[in-house]
């Protein structure tokens, strides 16, 4: 029996949800989507459509799990089950998903990819002075020799981050693959607003939320030929009490 990879994302975003979901119920942060995990997972689904990440990237430990069933959702939610102490598990931060469907036996094959990201090795340390002749190293500051005081700290700059938004657009056969980043510490509400810049197709918009130094992917349809899509990403947080933007992006994407 030969597995037909699934041409449309959308099944993606319900395996994604169905993770970040059993992931809430844990005390552990968000996990955080990662494309090399989805190469790991689609391989294991043998999903080879073109676009679809390659194996063998992800420098850290993987566990998978796979499962198939019909629908889609079943088989999702089978997975999801049995991998729920793995996803629940804080040593993992990071996932991807894979999905495939046999029409011929009408069965759906789906997979998981949980990702704990490499520890970096410690430096290696130096010959550690005496203490009557270790200098002091002024928190922000410069390093003065010991027995001196460090100067007084100036005060905190209290400044809304401003340009705390990237966005990157990839096509992939028929889809756009879109992933938004958010370099700042806060979470951020955010909205995608795609328009033809002819008029020759439908806008598109989607609100959603970025975690702090994190990135959220979105799929879409690519723009048909002869079709130019001008994409604005706008993001807002919430900083000391107020609600700011952080950042503001704009490109445009073609049929080519």
């Amino acid at each position: 029996m030969t597995a037909t990879p699934a041409a449309q994302a959308s099944p993606l975003d319900g395996i994604r949800a169905a993770v970040n979901a059993a992931r809430s119920g844990s005390p552990c942060g968000p996990l955080n989507y990662n494309f090399d995990l989805e190469g790991e997972a689609q391989h294991r689904v043998g999903n080879r459509l073109p676009g679809v990440p390659p194996a063998g990237q992800y420098k850290g430990r993987v566990y998978q799990g796979h499962a198939s069933s019909d629908p889609t959702s079943r088989a999702t939610e089978i997975l999801v089950n049995e991998m729920r102490p793995q996803i629940t598990n804080c040593s993992y931060k990071d996932f991807g998903v894979g999905m495939a469907r046999d029409e011929g036996e009408e069965t759906s094959f789906v997979s998981i990819a949980l990702g704990e990201p490499p520890v970096a090795a410690p430096l290696p340390e130096a010959a550690t002075p005496k203490p009557a002749e270790r200098p002091i190293k002024c928190t922000g500051g410069p390093t003065i020799p010991a027995g001196q005081t460090c100067p007084p700290k100036p005060p905190p700059a209290e400044m809304a981050p401003t340009n705390a938004v990237t966005l990157n657009i990839v096509r992939e056969g028929l889809r756009a693959k879109v992933t938004v980043g958010n370099t700042s510490n806060l979470q951020a509400q955010c909205t995608y607003n795609a328009t033809e810049v002819k008029g020759l197709g439908i806008p598109v918009n989607r609100d959603f939320t970025v975690n702090p130094k994190s990135t959220t992917p979105l799929e879409f349809a690519a723009p048909l030929i002869g079709q130019t899509y001008t994409v604005v990403v706008a993001c807002r947080a919430n900083f000391n009490g107020q609600d700011v933007e952080i950042g503001r992006v704009q490109q445009d994407f073609s049929s080519f």
